[in-house]
Parts: C-alpha cells; structure tokens; sequence
C-alpha cells in the first residue's frame, strides 16, 4: 500500500509540473504570440496562467513548502476568484467584437475584496502570534476550536465554488442569446467560428468544475479524507482538457484564416468585374437604338 502512495505522490508531483509547463507555454504563446486587434488575447493567456499556477501548486507538500501549507494555500486561493470574471469578460469581448484596450473591471471587485480580507486576517494573526500559523482546517472537532483564518481558509473554497456557478449561468445565459447560424440563413462566418470557440472553452472548464467539485471540495466539506487520488483525478482531467482545448483552438484558427483567405479573394474579384462593364445602361440602350436605326 505504501508503495501505491508512493507512486501516486510521484505522479501528481509529475502530472503537476508537466500540466503548470504546458499551461504557463500556452498562455504566453497566446498572450505575446497570438494577437487580436482588440487586445483578447492577452485576457485568455491570463486564464491559461491561472491554470498553471493550479498545477504549480501541485508541487508544493509539507516537506519543500517555505511555510505551512495551508497558510500558502489561504494566501493563493483568492487569486482564483479571477478566473470567471476573465471568462466572462473574454466571452462579452468576443461576442460584442469590443473594440476598447482591456482594462481593470468591476468584476474583478469580489477578487480583490476577498484579498485584502484574507491579507488582513493573515497579518494580524501574525502579529499577535509572532509567527507563521499553522492553520487546521479540519471538522471532526466541530468548529469551536477553529480560529477566525481557519474558518476563512475553509469558508474560501465554497465561496469560490458559488461564485463560479455564478458566472457559469451568466456565461452561458449569454451565449444562448447569440442568434444560431441557421436563424441568420447565410453561409458559416469568422463569428459563429469564434462562438463555438467560446462555447467549448466555457463547456470545457465547466465540466472541469464539476469534475473538482465531486472529487475535492464536496469532501473536503463532508469531512472525508482527501486522497492523493482525487487530486489527481482531477488534475489529470484538467490536463487533458487543455490539451483538447489547444488542438481544437489550432483547428478553429486554421479554418478562420482559410475564411478570411477566401473572403479576400471574393474581394479581389469583385472590382474586377465592376470595371468589365464600361458602359451604363443608358448608353448601352443609345447604342442599340443607333444600331437599329442604321439598319433601317
């Protein structure tokens, strides 16, 4: 048994690294690489640096962690409350094709309140304690004898969880109001390319929620043992999904360019035919009418 803990361990440590690589190459290949005229890129690239920065947790343990674990797990969770409202902004963005620089928005308010909340837990029970904690997030002695960073370091992930079902409904509220191609009885365009672009990132990520919902935070709430398993399971899908994510988003770029590639060239084409007919209508029907006239 103790060799199966083993070999597990290692293959989250590796599943880890390998997905935080994979995720940090592609958000900076999107960020720097990829270009948008209206400055998306640089909001998906974010969300793929967030997901490396959850797999680069994985590499942490309580062996090579410069602090208690659960305090530097307190101290990160509050950046993930970023990851929706980027998904959300890069979903309106896309589909309004807004044509304004990305700046800071209201959405990123919660984020930023659930900072300062935790900053200021953490710094004054450091002051009074002298020292780093050592934060215990576990229930089987009831909730009494939790301190008050305990019970925000255990009130975070179900925050966080509200929150992204949240976004999840407004997202996807959103995007169904997008009219179908079939309602607009033309040919496929760049937009309904980029709306199925949108469509499985958010379906992608939601099933990933679910996925980490079941197999960590429902647990961790009923009190059960967290197995290295779980947290495996569950970064193994993610990992997954980004891979299917990159080769679908390559399929969806290429398909757009040869779009665009046909569009100029229809382009091309249509002044050429334009100045074939040098004459008007009118001066057409005077030199029928002259013609006529001469044979008679």
């Amino acid at each position: 048994m103790n060799e199966f803990n083993d070999f597990v361990s290692q293959g989250y440590w590796w599943l880890s690294l390998l997905g935080g690589l994979h995720c940090l190459g592609l958000g900076l290949y999107i960020r720097y690489i990829y270009r948008e005229k209206n400055g998306n890129q640089k909001i998906l690239g974010s969300i793929f640096s967030l997901m490396a920065l959850y797999f680069f947790t994985g590499l942490l343990t309580k062996d090579n962690a410069p602090a208690p674990i659960h305090f530097i797990f307190i101290l990160i969770i509050p950046i993930y409350f970023l990851l929706m409202p980027m998904l959300y902004l890069y979903c309106h963005r896309s589909l309004n094709d807004a044509k304004a620089p990305s700046g800071f928005s209201p959405h990123f308010f919660p984020a930023l309140f659930v900072a300062m909340t935790v900053l200021a837990t953490v710094g004054y029970r450091v002051l009074n304690q002298g020292e780093l904690p050592d934060i215990s997030l576990s229930f089987n002695s009831g909730l009494s004898h939790l301190s008050h960073l305990s019970l925000l370091g255990a009130a975070l992930p179900g925050l966080l969880f509200i929150q992204t079902a949240l976004y999840f409904y407004f997202i996807l509220k959103m995007l169904s109001l997008y009219p179908s191609r079939t309602s607009r009885l033309h040919q496929e365009s760049l937009k309904d390319i980029k709306f199925r672009w949108l469509l499985v990132l958010t379906l992608a990520l939601m099933s990933n929620w679910i996925v980490r919902a079941v197999l960590v935070i429902l647990p961790f709430y009923f009190g059960e043992e967290l197995i290295h398993i779980n947290h495996v399971a569950a970064k193994l899908v993610l990992l997954l999904t980004v891979y299917i994510l990159a080769i679908y988003g390559l399929k969806q770029i290429t398909y757009a360019a040869f779009l665009r590639g046909r569009l100029a060239q229809s382009q091309q084409k249509s002044p050429m035919k334009a100045s074939q007919q040098l004459l008007s209508s009118e001066e057409l029907a005077y030199l029928q009418k002259l013609m006529q006239d001469e044979k008679k």
